[in-house]
């Protein structure tokens, strides 16, 4: 043993100044790596935070509309006909008849949680749950009417309040009616907006989200602790500094600083004048890329100290930067996995057809029943040809929003290509009810104005196919059936609905 270790002695001694070199040109190399993988892994990592941040705000901000739009067409809907009954002189007994009809509808197959239409119509108090209020309830001065009446013709959101029938926060969707005196009104639960805020965050390190109102005011929080809390009263919090930025600058993506963490925001405007706020806790986030650089960091000086035993092991070079390699293969890795995170159609935002047609396969497959639509635009190629390709392009994404506002988050909506569009409305497995969800894009996409057109409207084919619930089928089978629809829809002249 002494023999060899004299030996190696000889040797290092008589190639010192190349060991040396040597040496010098490895932690070169090694730093150079080190170096060029930390600023890649920490770019990657920061892209990664701005798009999290993006894609929870864009999500919250889809669901939150789709959620508080579907309410107020509601509202407008009913609104226009009570406005007509009004005018045909019915009396307050059809009236409140037609608000009963509507408040079944609504709650058995929207809203469970609604106590229903109700309104101050004709000088009389109309409630379509059939509740009476006491001899002392004056409608005229419950909020719901004042606040409408303030605003005039303008849809109006009352500020949230406890239900005492149903015990959950509610707020108020309410309508002036044309006659400048009747207002129609529908309590809405904020629970589902509380559990888009959660879920949001949930599935996000470090993620918090929030809903405020115009005042400041929290109407959801993933903190339940936050709930009831003006944030414009507490300037030293995470959530003051947000809504100053907010309010006082009108920012709306930005990062923060406060003692308990450094946080980037993200805030989207919603119906009503009220604000989805998306923040990342950035400390948390970086968290484990921090940890994952500190230990490669002790795999670098492994690195080195094998670089210094090179001409004893040499295969110890060679392992440890295998072993760099695969780490770096794993951060590309990882990359290549946020870039996946979407499988949506980029022109419109919905889900493409390939990710659109697996989902609704899974419903089916999972016993889901529901109705399919596969829906085309009218005149499209005369839309291109008259007007040109961007004003097409218009058109798409304005009948993308139409749908996508229409129908519900559980409902797999997605574009089939080109004008073609496609729906499975999970639990729609009737006619009726498919026949009023439809008359419902149908009333949107009405009102699409697209400037280029000059006035001229937008109308859509429809085809349908109903699967009940449990039936042995396919999304193939579907589209066939909605197809030949389709083209019968298509013969007729304005936005028509074909069940096949």
């Amino acid at each position: 043993m002494r023999k060899r270790f004299s030996r190696l002695a000889d040797v290092l001694k008589g190639t010192r100044k190349k060991s040396i070199a040597f040496v010098l040109i490895a932690l070169a190399i090694a730093a150079g790596i080190a170096v060029y993988v930390g600023i890649q892994i920490h770019g990657m990592q920061k892209e990664s935070l701005l798009l999290r941040g993006e894609l929870n705000a864009q999500k919250a901000t889809m669901e939150y509309n789709r959620y508080l739009l579907t309410r107020v067409d509601i509202v407008t809907m009913v609104g226009n006909k009570v406005e007509n009954l009004i005018d045909l002189a019915n009396g307050n007994v059809e009236i409140e008849d037609y608000l009963t009809d509507e408040t079944n509808i609504i709650i058995a197959t929207l809203d469970p949680d609604t106590t229903g239409l109700y309104g101050l119509i004709n000088g009389a108090y109309l409630d379509g749950s059939g509740w009476e209020p006491d001899a002392d309830y004056v409608a005229s001065e419950r909020p719901w009417y004042r606040q409408a009446a303030e605003s005039g013709q303008q849809i109006t959101f009352v500020d949230p309040y406890l239900d005492a029938q149903t015990n959950t926060v509610m707020m108020t969707v309410a309508k002036m009616l044309k006659d400048g005196e009747s207002v129609l009104a529908m309590d809405v639960s904020l629970r589902p907006i509380q559990e888009i805020v959660e879920n949001v965050s949930a599935n996000t390190i470090g993620g918090q989200a929030f809903l405020l109102d115009g005042s400041g005011n929290v109407i959801a929080h993933s903190d339940r602790g936050e709930l009831g809390k003006n944030y414009l009263e507490e300037p030293e919090t995470a959530g003051g500094m947000i809504a100053r930025r907010l309010f006082k600058d009108g920012d709306t993506q930005f990062e923060i600083s406060t003692p308990t963490g450094n946080y980037t925001v993200y805030i989207h405007v919603l119906e009503g004048g009220w604000y989805s706020v998306s923040l990342i806790d950035s400390d948390a986030w970086h968290g484990p890329i921090h940890r994952t650089m500190f230990i490669f960091a002790a795999i670098l000086t492994l690195i080195i100290a094998a670089i210094f035993a090179v001409f004893l092991r040499l295969t110890s070079k060679n392992t440890a930067l295998q072993e760099l390699h695969q780490r770096v293969d794993r951060e590309e890795k990882r990359g290549d996995e946020l870039q996946a995170l979407s499988e949506t159609d980029r022109m419109t935002g919905l889900k493409d057809r390939v990710s659109g047609e697996r989902k609704a396969n899974e419903l089916i497959r999972s016993g889901s029943g529901g109705m399919f639509l596969e829906l085309d635009i009218d005149q499209f190629k005369h839309i291109n040809d008259t007007w040109g390709h961007q004003t097409g392009d218009a058109v798409i994404i304005a009948v993308a929003d139409a749908i996508r506002s229409t129908f519900r988050t559980n409902d797999v909506v997605m574009r089939l290509g080109g004008d073609e569009f496609g729906v499975f409305a999970v639990g729609i497995v009737n006619r009726e009810m498919g026949k009023a969800m439809v008359q419902r894009l149908f009333n949107r996409i009405a009102g699409l104005n697209i400037p280029e057109m000059k006035g001229q409207k937008v109308f859509v084919s429809v085809g349908a196919a109903i699967c009940p619930e449990g039936k042995e089928t396919s999304f193939h089978e579907l589209y066939a059936i909605a197809d030949k629809a389709l083209y019968r829809s298509k013969k007729a002249s304005g936005s028509k609905l074909t069940f096949g």
